[in-house]
């Protein structure tokens, strides 16, 4: 059954889709890894590379392309996501509770990114990526940064060009030592 929608209403929703994935695929992939990175050296700057997506930075016009139920199938699995990322960030728990709080956390996620699929997929005609053969060829590695940028995206870059001088106000958890602090007095 070929899709109702636009071919560009479909793009973006595959954009989404795939976004949703990497995000996913790198919070329950890598959850062991970030988990003992932060309990050894209780850094929290590799939360940064892990939580980064698209979805952040889309504009109210980039989601205009997605039909109701796939926002807000989008809207719970970001939203979860953020704040997953926001207990990482702040949180002051011993790492067995964190392991554990995370891993509940990420079950959660797991079921809100399979019903986006099938929310996206049902938008999609019901047919299968992998099945397809038009996408074969799309490389099953992190697909971060590819020639395909949204409107949000477009925007956030023209403002980070706009700006005069940029701040220079380094993330304090990727200071080394103290000679390195920056001296506020």
């Amino acid at each position: 059954m070929k899709s109702t929608q636009p071919e560009i209403n479909q793009r973006y929703m595959l954009l989404f889709k795939i976004d949703a994935k990497n995000l996913y695929n790198r919070i329950s992939n890598r959850q062991n890894e970030y988990i003992e990175i932060f309990s050894l050296k209780r850094s929290r700057s590799v939360f940064k590379d892990i939580f980064e997506n698209r979805y952040a930075k889309a504009s109210a016009f980039d989601l205009s392309h997605c039909p109701a139920e796939v926002m807000e199938a989008l809207d719970q699995f970001y939203t979860r996501a953020d704040e997953l990322y926001w207990y990482l960030k702040y949180t002051q728990d011993m790492p067995n509770t964190i392991e554990d709080e995370v891993s509940r956390k990420v079950a959660r996620l797991g079921k809100l990114y399979e019903q986006l699929c099938l929310y996206v997929d049902a938008e999609l005609s019901g047919v299968e990526l992998d099945q397809d053969p038009d996408f074969k060829d799309i490389p099953s590695d992190d697909i971060h940064y590819d020639s395909f940028v949204t409107e949000g995206e477009k925007d956030e870059e023209q403002a980070e060009s706009d700006f005069i001088q940029p701040e220079h106000f380094p993330d304090p958890d990727e200071l080394s030592n103290e000679d390195d602090k920056p001296d506020f007095e």
